[in-house]
């Protein structure tokens, strides 16, 4: 009986409610038929027309200009006048000249043609190029700045420039753009199809209508235009340029004066026609608008929820005395909710609670507030559209996938609240709350596994470049052994005013370089031979300040910077000249025209837990040195680049990619680490650390005598299975004055060694050969000989001779390639007498 009256008094009340809920729906329903019919009071300004205030007067001056498709900075109005920006501010120019200005209309290349030919004076909106600058005069005082975009068909989801790869781009035949991406195209081996147009509304048109998937516009013109054809603006921007007023070479030059002189009045002041022009049209591009519906659907559900909400108030008024006895039942549901509730809040994974209609998060713990950076307020207005790196459909079809298969694992991108992007793991379950389905949605950040990942990948490549470039290496080493050797050989049989030398010196020099590239392939492979000593920098950099100052220029300032007491390192000598030779030029390259370098070392310690906080750094006491200039700067792409084998930014034919790399490859084969800052337009610091030497200091020379050491007589048994490198080394072992055994095999020798009479004071021996080694050969010939000492050559490294454990570390080693004067220091000291 209760609940019948209870019933009973809530229809009741429905009843005297209804007729004021009608009269709000028929006052709002009024009101959004007001709003349907209200019409735009404001309507655009008049169109700007350059050219309706030139009167025809014979005793002006008749300036001829091009007129090209190019809205809004210069097209043809419906009255058939030039008008845009280029042709406003050209305008009040003429007035204060005296000139009487004559459109002639022409297709962009026509335009170039026309100007080329004398047949008009000047022609706008041009982009500054050196090709362009030498055919053509430019004003001096810049137009506008412009660059270049990308407009896609919306179906092709563009977000880089590899998705371009494969795609037909409609371009402006002869435009700057049309020339950039090609270049572009080929520096990124992209495979392009390129259809040329006439301008850029028939490439709009194209791409419209499915003749191609993209087109190139300055961005003037796409952003204006872009809707309009349904495009849309992707995230590839190309080319900054500044845009120019341009006449033939050698004529009108007073006309570009001209220009320049009024242009400088006009951007003086605020009201000039040159800031009405960019007012009146970059202004015009449509803004976005909040649709009539969404207005009117937003009265209606406020009429709706108002009315709600009254009824709401009215029926809980006439049920309260009903509900009075689920107040136990109410507090053991509000018990068994914070429970449930407190698994959610404290929990320590990241946890939201997502709509999947809209994507709306309508719940948030704890950690998810730690992990965004947003407070729980804030989330909670959110979408994660917002947070997510997924495009809208990308999220779309994985709450799909997850309402369908009631749960569902992926990885993205979420953004925080500093703008920073961290990557995430996300596992998604369905749940039912009050009938409705939503997305209980568990966030993992697996950023750091991410990056650990990408070092490993990155160690693997280098490795696996590495062994190619030692193998490669040590077939170029053998090669360069021979021709070197000869060289040297040939040289000693010329005199200096022998035609001859100064072409022997040219076949020498290129065969050094040639071997000073397969060391910095070493090098980067971390598989150089190395003669470490104790050095102090500040001494071995002041030794080769006067060859930096040389590589660098009289442009460029070298500035040195010696820090105080700087701990020792133990380092090849010749690998800190490849740090700093490296890095200069790196450093001068960077630097367009005039520009400084600096030098600094200093000490360094850090700790435990400043590396914690520092990626790439290492505990420990480190000498620092320090390579900064003042030069272009590097942007975040580039940074996260710079070491990869062979990646330059350098024109092709300028850079072999090889330098960062070897730079890297020497710093880690030393158990060093580099740090890296650069920002673009403020130059960039390398800072090296190498580890501090705790041993006793060893003075070395810095000045070695080249001189040839001669023998006495000795006898020195030789095994090479390259013929080539065998009859070199006997004729330098015989020039030196030694007793030559000459055997190109292992068996070979150990018949020479049986068969011979006498002693055999040494034994010079390739490390890899057929049939067996030279640590194997030795060990059989000591039999023979126990008092005979050996020097191994080879043209691997002696790392990776070590790394196969044919050689003992303090053996004596011989690189190739090798001139005389190596080979008798080698063997002297392999004799014990060097």
């Amino acid at each position: 009986m209760k609940s019948k009256k209870i019933h009973s008094n809530c229809t009741t009340g429905i009843r005297g409610i209804l007729p004021i809920a009608a009269y709000a729906v028929i006052v709002l329903s009024l009101l959004a038929l007001q709003l349907f019919f209200a019409r735009d009071a404001f309507s655009r300004t008049e169109e700007i027309n350059p050219q309706k205030d030139f009167p025809k007067d014979l005793n002006l001056r008749e300036v001829r200009v091009g007129c090209y498709e190019n809205k809004p900075k210069i097209f043809t109005s419906e009255s058939g006048a030039a008008t845009g920006i280029f042709p406003t501010i050209l305008n009040e120019i003429a007035k204060e000249e005296n000139w009487q200005l004559t459109y002639i209309p022409c297709e962009w290349e026509e335009c170039f043609d026309a100007l080329q030919n004398g047949q008009i004076d000047l022609m706008p909106d041009v982009a500054f190029s050196l090709e362009r600058h030498e055919k053509f005069d430019f004003n001096a005082e810049p137009i506008l700045n412009s660059w270049s975009s990308v407009y896609a068909r919306k179906s092709k989801n563009i977000n880089n420039i590899y998705d371009l790869n494969g795609l037909k781009i409609a371009v402006l035949k002869g435009s700057i753009q049309q020339k950039v991406i090609e270049q572009m195209a080929k520096g990124f081996d992209l495979q392009i199809s390129f259809i040329e147009s006439r301008s850029f509304e028939e490439a709009f048109d194209l791409t419209a209508k499915g003749s191609a998937d993209a087109a190139v516009s300055n961005h003037y013109f796409g952003d204006y235009f872009h809707e309009q054809y349904g495009l849309e603006k992707t995230y590839i921007v190309l080319n900054p340029v500044i845009l120019h007023f341009a006449a033939a070479p050698g004529s009108n030059h007073d006309l570009l004066r001209a220009i320049d002189r009024n242009l400088l009045a006009m951007k003086a002041q605020s009201d000039s026609a040159y800031y009405k022009a960019l007012q009146a049209w970059i202004k015009q591009t449509p803004k976005a608008v909040i649709p009539l519906y969404i207005i009117y659907l937003l009265f209606g559900l406020i009429g709706v929820s108002l009315f709600g909400l009254l009824i709401i108030w009215l029926l809980r008024r006439q049920v309260r005395a009903a509900t009075m006895n689920l107040s136990l039942t109410n507090k053991m549901l509000t018990e068994s909710e914070k429970k449930f509730r407190d698994l959610f809040e404290k929990h320590t994974a990241v946890k939201l609670i997502i709509n999947p209609e809209d994507g709306n998060i309508v719940e948030a713990n704890e950690s998810a507030e730690k992990f965004y950076g947003y407070s729980k307020k804030e989330l909670l207005r959110m979408r994660i559209q917002e947070i997510s790196m997924l495009s809208p459909e990308q999220m779309k079809a994985e709450m799909e996938k997850a309402e369908h298969m009631k749960q569902s694992c992926f990885e993205s991108r979420h953004r925080l609240a500093d703008g920073s992007v961290r990557d995430v793991e996300v596992f998604s379950s369905v749940i039912d709350i009050s009938g409705k389905t939503f997305l209980h949605s568990i966030i993992h950040d697996i950023t750091d596994k991410r990056n650990v990942e990408e070092k490993y990948r990155q160690a693997q490549k280098i490795e696996a470049v590495g062994q190619l470039a030692g193998g490669v290496a040590h077939d170029y080493n053998n090669m360069l052994t021979v021709i070197l050797g000869y060289t040297e050989l040939a040289l000693k049989k010329v005199g200096p005013s022998d035609p001859l030398r100064s072409d022997l010196i040219e076949v020498q020099n290129a065969a050094k370089q040639s071997a000073r590239i397969t060391r910095q392939l070493l090098a980067f492979a971390r598989k150089q031979a190395m003669e470490p000593k104790v050095l102090d920098l500040n001494e071995s950099i002041t030794t080769m300040l006067k060859i930096l100052r040389r590589l660098i220029g009289e442009d460029v300032d070298l500035i040195w910077r010696p820090g105080a007491d700087v701990w020792p390192v133990y380092i090849d000598p010749s690998q800190l000249d490849q740090i700093l030779v490296n890095l200069c030029t790196n450093a001068k390259d960077a630097i367009a025209g005039v520009g400084k370098i600096i030098i600094e070392t200093d000490n360094a310690t850090f700790d435990e837990a400043y590396c914690k906080n520092h990626d790439d750094f290492i505990p420990g006491d480190f000498t620092m040195v320090s390579v900064s200039d003042d030069g272009c700067g590097m942007d975040r792409e580039t940074l996260n680049n710079i070491f990869e084998p062979f990646f330059t930014t350098k024109e092709l034919g300028k850079g072999t990619g090889l330098g960062l790399s070897t730079v890297y490859g020497i710093v880690k084969q030393n158990k060093g680490f580099i740090n890296v800052y650069s920002e673009t337009g403020k130059g960039t610091v390398f800072r090296i650390y190498l580890p501090r030497h705790e041993g006793e200091r060893i003075e070395t020379s810095l000045d070695q005598k080249d001189e040839t050491h001669q023998s006495n007589g000795e006898t020195v048994l030789l095994v090479e299975d390259d013929r080539a490198i065998l009859k070199l080394s006997r004729k330098f072992l015989e020039t030196l004055g030694y007793r030559v055994l000459m055997a190109d095999t292992p068996s070979q020798a150990l018949v020479l060694a049986k068969e011979h009479a006498g002693d055999i004071d040494l034994l010079v021996t390739d490390v890899i050969m057929p049939e067996m080694n030279g640590r194997e050969l030795y060990n059989s010939l000591c039999a023979l000989y126990p008092n005979m000492k050996v020097l191994f050559m080879s043209g691997y490294s002696a790392n990776v001779i070590t790394y196969r454990d044919i050689l003992d570390e303090g053996m004596i080693f011989l690189q190739k390639p090798f001139s005389i004067q190596d080979l008798a220091r080698k063997v002297r000291k392999a004799l014990g007498k060097g």
